[in-house]
């Protein structure tokens, strides 16, 4: 019998092939064509992003540079011109059919946009112009090191420049409350594969029981969750400090609402800017943090 590999023996390059596999398959990008609906649309993009360049406004004399790494279908970079239409804008990522989704929306709505076909790594390597804000929207938990990931984004942001994680998962998703209220909320059809899979981690050994659990390599960390403070902590190896560290309940409206309730604030966003800036900036981040509690209709938590 194989010896079913585990997430801690993958490395980067095979977490990054897993990835474009996956973002290249055709159920995959059918979802994604239908992911710009207003259902899919949640509202902290839109209030973080509207608050971050309002703030950076402030301290820069030319229109804000951004870029949306591993933007996929150009989620946050379409957010980002609706905020700011005279942002310039990139939106990278590896996947060459999530970005001709990107190509068809930017066309039928004459949106300004660079795209470009790069994996993050090589694009933070390769490029020398800088960026006023970097944006990893629901990204880094593809990553196994997302630190090393920041550190090399810092390289590439401007001196007055701010990076923004958002919509990634923290390790509330494992806890058993988020997972009863996942299943109640979900329709039959997952239901039925959620009570597979216990069925085969119950009674399944081996290579038998990996496989119901539909070990997803690239998908890996948003059934786990990232540790957020541990990301948090690593930042300054990356030459970079938090300004807000937000966790939310993400998703529908409805469940954003009930969420709070149960203590399920399982996504998280950190907005960071370099070290040396930190003693400057973090004097208005007060101001900041009430723009976006202001702006979201629902409870966020701030940590420490």
């Amino acid at each position: 019998m194989n010896k079913v590999k585990t997430w801690a023996e993958y490395s980067e390059e095979e977490i990054l092939k897993a990835n474009i596999e996956k973002y290249d398959k055709e159920d995959i990008v059918k979802f994604y064509e239908d992911f710009e609906e207003p259902k899919y649309t949640y509202i902290e993009y839109s209030v973080i992003f509207d608050a971050v360049l309002n703030f950076l406004h402030n301290h820069l004399q030319n229109p804000v540079r951004a870029a949306d790494m591993c933007g996929g279908a150009g989620k946050a970079a379409f957010v980002l011109k609706s905020c700011d239409p005279n942002c310039e804008v990139t939106l990278v990522d590896l996947a060459d059919k999530m970005l001709d989704i990107a190509r068809r929306r930017a066309e039928k709505e004459q949106v300004s946009c660079r795209i470009l076909l790069k994996d993050a790594f090589s694009f933070l390597e390769d490029e020398s112009e800088e960026f006023d804000l970097i944006v990893f929207s629901s990204a880094l938990h593809h990553f196994k090191d997302p630190t090393a990931l920041l550190a090399a984004a810092a390289k590439r942001l401007s001196p007055q420049g701010m990076i923004i994680s958002i919509a990634d998962p923290n390790t509330i998703i494992k806890s058993k409350r988020f997972r009863f209220l996942q299943f109640t909320a979900a329709n039959s059809q997952h239901k039925k594969a959620t009570i597979k899979n216990s069925f085969s981690r119950l009674f399944g050994s081996g290579s038998e029981a990996a496989a119901g659990e539909d070990f997803d390599v690239a998908e890996y960390q948003t059934y786990t969750g990232i540790n957020d403070i541990h990301l948090r902590n690593g930042l300054e190896k990356a030459g970079l400090s938090a300004l807000l560290h937000m966790r939310y309940p993400a998703g529908e409206p409805y469940m954003t609402k009930i969420m709070p309730w149960l203590g399920l604030y399982w996504a998280f966003s950190i907005v960071m800017c370099h070290k040396d800036k930190y003693p400057e900036y973090n004097n208005s981040s007060a101001l900041l943090l009430n723009e976006i509690k202001k702006n979201l209709p629902y409870k966020i938590r701030v940590m420490p």
